[in-house]
C-alpha cells in the first residue's frame, strides 16, 4: 500500500450476535486514506449492521475497531463522529425546514457571543460546497426541502469534509437518483477521496459499484468473504459472488 493510501481503520474480528442470530462473524477488514470502497452484499448479508457497528450505532459482541492504529471503542455515533468517522444515511440527517446554511453547521454553529455567527457560516457553507463541485446553488439561505437528492448529498458530504472527518460511510448515496444526479454525487464522492478521506458506500448497483470504487468488498451470510481490487472487474464476476458466494480460503485480499 502506498503512502498516499494509509490506514485509517481497521476491524478485527469483529462479531455481533443478536440474541442467538449472528448478524456477523470474524470480520477482518482495514480501511485506507484516499479511496473509495464499496461494500456489498444482499440483504441480510450483513454489512448494514458492520457499518453500524464501524460508525457507533452498534457495540460488538467481540472483536476490535482501530482509528489510526488505536484501538476505539464507540459507545455511540456521537463517539464516532467525534473520532473522524461520519455516517450518512438514507435519511441524510437534514432537516428540510431549515435552510443550507442551517443543516451544513447543525450541532456545530460558530457563535459570536450568544449569537450564531451567520456572516461566517454562510461563507464558510458557499466555500466548502463550491470546493467539492456544488456550483449552481441558488442560495445557501434557501430550504433544504427546495433540493434535489443530489444537492442534498452534497450537504452531507461537504460537512464531513468541512469539520475535518477521515472515514465518510454513505448508505445508498445514490438511492432514487437520476442517471445525471448519481454521477454528480460520484464527483463529490471523489472530491472527498481526493481531499484524502476513506470513503465506504453501501451500494446495491453493481453498475454502480464499478463505477465508483476502487475496491470492494462483499459480504455473504454475515461473513467478509472477498477483498478485491476494482482494476477492470467484469459485472459477471461480481454478481457471481453476490449470489453464490465463495468459500473462505477463495478470499482475496489487498
Amino acid at each position: 500500500m502506498s503512502e498516499t493510501h494509509r490506514e485509517i481503520l481497521r476491524a478485527e474480528h469483529v462479531t455481533k450476535r443478536f440474541g442467538p442470530v449472528t448478524a456477523i462473524e470474524d470480520i477482518t477488514v482495514s480501511f485506507y486514506t484516499h479511496q473509495i470502497t464499496g461494500i456489498v452484499g444482499d440483504n441480510g448479508a450483513g454489512k448494514s449492521t458492520f457499518v453500524k457497528i464501524i460508525s457507533g450505532v452498534e457495540q460488538p459482541t467481540s472483536g476490535q475497531l482501530f482509528f489510526e492504529g488505536r484501538a476505539v471503542k464507540f459507545r455511540s455515533a456521537r463517539d464516532a463522529r467525534r473520532t473522524g468517522i461520519e455516517a450518512v444515511h438514507q435519511d441524510l440527517g437534514l432537516v428540510e425546514s431549515m435552510s443550507v446554511v442551517r443543516n451544513f453547521f447543525l450541532g456545530m454553529e460558530p457563535c459570536r457571543g450568544l449569537l450564531m455567527d451567520m456572516r461566517r457560516m454562510r461563507e464558510e457553507a458557499e466555500r466548502r460546497l463550491y470546493e467539492i463541485g456544488l456550483r449552481n446553488l441558488k442560495s445557501v439561505d434557501q430550504d433544504v426541502a427546495r433540493l434535489s437528492g443530489g444537492e442534498r448529498q452534497a450537504i452531507s458530504i461537504g460537512r464531513a469534509i468541512a469539520f475535518e472527518r477521515k472515514v465518510l460511510i454513505l448508505d445508498e448515496p445514490t438511492s432514487a437518483l437520476s442517471v445525471k444526479e448519481t454521477q454528480k454525487v460520484f464527483d463529490y464522492m471523489r472530491n472527498a477521496r481526493q481531499q484524502g478521506l476513506a470513503v465506504l458506500a453501501i451500494m446495491h448497483s453493481m453498475r454502480q459499484i464499478l463505477d465508483i470504487a476502487d475496491r470492494i468488498v462483499i459480504f455473504w451470510h454475515g461473513r467478509l468473504i472477498a477483498d478485491l481490487p476494482n482494476d477492470g472487474m467484469d459485472e459477471n464476476v461480481l454478481a457471481e459472488y453476490l449470489h453464490n458466494g465463495l468459500p473462505e480460503s477463495a478470499t482475496i485480499a489487498t
